[in-house]
């Protein structure tokens, strides 16, 4: 199956397709509607060998890296954990070697974008994330269904808690300024320090205008705002997260002008 039939097939499943150049986007899609099928033949047609990835929207994915691959052995984490923590699901081998098991998100309650959830073990959850799926490929090899008749599986509870339980150890005393480093640095160490509750849209903002300072696009600091978030305890929700980067924007044109 060519890439543009699979993208066509994905979307008629329901997924939120994308096109990518490599594991890039080739488009702008955040806080978008899917793209139709119409759309989906407009992008392949412009661009036939691009690869697909699927938004997580409604369902997640833990990532599982190797020890060979990425230096995080995230396939003895999981056997590590309880019995019962991971059901059978939809699973791909990612081009790397690692592997993505695919869970519907559960209806009473939001997954949480998690990084390093334990050693080698991401949750990719975020509407404004996404994953690569078969056929996609890259310099390191293929994407491809592990299982690609068994259906995406519910997570099981304590999968569930163990996500919306985890918070990252981060300091959240001090900013980071150290002498002599360049400022792209400085943005990217603040990044991942997060903040506590009361401090949250402080760090935001601040962080926001340094990433904006540092000539980030606003596509890029949207991006960023939402992986930096999830290193708040608790995490600010999208409505609050979105006011704060809007704001922080119609500042920066007001100085511009």
């Amino acid at each position: 199956m060519n890439k543009l039939s699979a993208a066509i097939k994905y979307a008629e499943l329901g997924f939120s397709v994308l096109p990518m150049n490599g594991k890039q986007p080739l488009i702008k899609f955040a806080n978008r509607p899917p793209l139709t099928v119409d759309q989906i033949k407009y992008y392949w047609g412009k661009w036939p060998n691009a690869n697909i990835a699927l938004r997580t929207i409604d369902f997640f994915v833990v990532d599982i890296d190797t020890k060979k691959a990425h230096g995080h052995d995230g396939l003895t984490s999981i056997k590590n954990l309880p019995q019962g923590t991971i059901l059978p699901t939809k699973t791909q081998q990612t081009s790397s070697g690692g592997f993505q098991m695919f869970y519907s998100k559960p209806k009473n309650g939001q997954v949480k974008q998690v990084i390093g959830l334990l050693p080698g073990i991401d949750i990719k959850a975020h509407k404004n994330n996404y994953v690569l799926v078969p056929p996609s490929t890259t310099d390191k090899g293929n994407y491809h269904w592990i299982n690609s008749y068994t259906p995406i599986g519910k997570p099981s509870k304590l999968l569930v808690d163990m996500i919306s339980n985890y918070h990252p150890q981060t300091s959240h005393q001090k900013w980071h300024y150290e002498p002599g480093k360049k400022w792209t640095g400085i943005v990217l160490d603040n990044i991942v320090q997060g903040a506590p509750e009361g401090q949250r849209n402080d760090y935001m903002t601040r962080l926001c205008g340094q990433m904006i300072h540092a000539g980030a696009e606003k596509y890029t600091v949207w991006t960023l705002i939402n992986y930096a978030n999830q290193f708040n305890t608790p995490p600010l929700n999208d409505k609050e997260l979105s006011r704060i980067v809007a704001s922080v924007l119609r500042e920066e044109l007001k100085n511009e002008q």
